[in-house]
């Protein structure tokens, strides 16, 4: 017995089946298609605004979201890094192959794309992790609760 699928299995489905779906990132998937929980799949948007040069396609302001993955978690982290930046993948495999090669990782993946830039955005996430800690301590110094 097969897993019930999820949005990102069904995301992938999609990018394969749907032409127009296979331009778009993970996250604007939900401006033009909406999720149904029943079938547990998704479905083009019937109403909203017509998206030009595309017969019964529509747009909404709803919004995509990707769950925030710590880099401790990696394979996670680099696979979120993936979906934020490959257009229409249609398998897991997909986005770990970059210019006809298959990677191991997700990781090299990011690293061949250049989404890494050797490991800075972790730096950069640890750096604005502390300056929030850092603004949060001044603030409960000046007004205790």
């Amino acid at each position: 017995m097969s897993p019930p699928p999820t949005t990102l299995t069904e995301f992938f489905t999609l990018c394969r089946n749907d032409t127009f779906a296979g331009t778009l990132l993970y996250s604007e998937v939900p401006t033009y298609f909406a999720w149904n929980t029943s079938t547990r799949k998704f479905q083009r948007r019937k109403q909203g605004r017509a998206v030009q040069r595309h017969l019964n396609l529509y747009s909404t302001d709803a919004l995509g979201r990707l769950y925030t993955v710590h880099p401790n978690n990696a394979e996670c982290f680099y696979l979120r890094l993936l979906l934020i930046n490959v257009r229409g993948p249609t398998s897991f495999q997909e986005l770990k192959t970059v210019n006809g090669r298959v990677c191991a990782t997700f990781r090299e993946a990011c690293q061949i794309l250049n989404l890494l830039e050797n490991d800075a955005h972790c730096d950069i996430s640890l750096a604005h992790m502390l300056l929030i800690q850092l603004n949060h301590s001044r603030y409960v110094h000046y007004f205790p609760s």
